[in-house]
């Protein structure tokens, strides 16, 4: 049995809880112009996470899907995030999603088996460590039979193969981040190359798909080659984004 969704009503929520001149970081085009993304992981945990609660809720990097859920269906959420962003961590920490300072590339985690569901949404291709190292560290942190949601941008995608046809440069270089360089993409995966990682990272049960989260690009031109290129969507090998869906062992390893 799901819980109740209602996109209008995540749309309002979204509108009133994100896109204030309080919640600064990023932007209030950016928040609008990616609420796709936000909105389908958001609607995939309403169809599979237990329909009674509240859950234990951990959004790793930006807590806005934490968030989200504490307004939709009153969870108990938590931001797991690197130092920096005062003022992201600041605004959560009023609307009642306190913030972990917990760097996934470098340490395990300051808990276990303590979460119901983690996001790790856009996070893993800005780690420049093999995927299956944070993501085994994640599966720490779920309680047995937990849930994850992880979404990355397919390696394959358009906008990637239109690049390297260009000879423009599709990552970031790849380093570890330090108090002067934040990083962007560092590593982007095909669907067999994350479904390794979660192999690898002792998940047995977990699905990965091809998804289109339909967003407009900032660049008047590439904007024009998404209109031009958006019937080859239909090829799922080149839609812009990866969906996993996780569950972590029933008995912990």
């Amino acid at each position: 049995m799901a819980r109740p969704w209602n996109p209008k009503e995540f749309d309002a929520l979204w509108e009133r809880s994100i896109c204030t001149d309080e919640m600064n970081f990023g932007g209030r085009d950016y928040y609008l112009r990616y609420r796709s993304r936000y909105k389908t992981c958001i609607e995939r945990f309403a169809r599979l996470a237990p329909p009674v609660g509240p859950l234990d809720v951990l959004d790793i990097g930006g807590g806005q899907l934490a968030l989200m859920c504490k307004r939709l269906w009153g969870d108990r959420g938590v931001l797991a995030d690197i130092p920096g962003p005062e003022l992201l961590h600041h605004y959560m920490a009023k609307q009642g999603v306190p913030t972990v300072i917990w760097n996934v590339c470098t340490s395990d985690a300051p808990f276990k088996d303590k979460f119901d569901v983690i996001f790790f949404s856009e996070v893993i291709e800005h780690l420049p460590i093999p995927g299956y190292i944070a993501l085994e560290r994640l599966r720490n942190v779920l309680r047995p039979g937990g849930l994850m949601i992880c979404t990355t941008p397919n390696l394959y995608r358009l906008r990637n193969v239109f690049f390297m046809a260009l000879g423009l440069p599709i990552f970031d270089y790849f380093q570890l981040p330090d108090e002067e360089h934040s990083l962007s993409h560092v590593i982007e995966y095909s669907r067999d190359h994350l479904r390794w990682q979660f192999d690898k990272a002792g998940f047995n049960q977990f699905d990965i798909e091809y998804c289109q989260m339909h967003h407009l690009p900032i660049n008047p031109l590439y904007r024009v080659l998404s209109w031009l290129g958006y019937p080859l969507f239909l090829a799922p090998r080149f839609r812009d984004n990866l969906l996993a869906i996780a569950y972590a062992p029933s008995t912990p390893k």
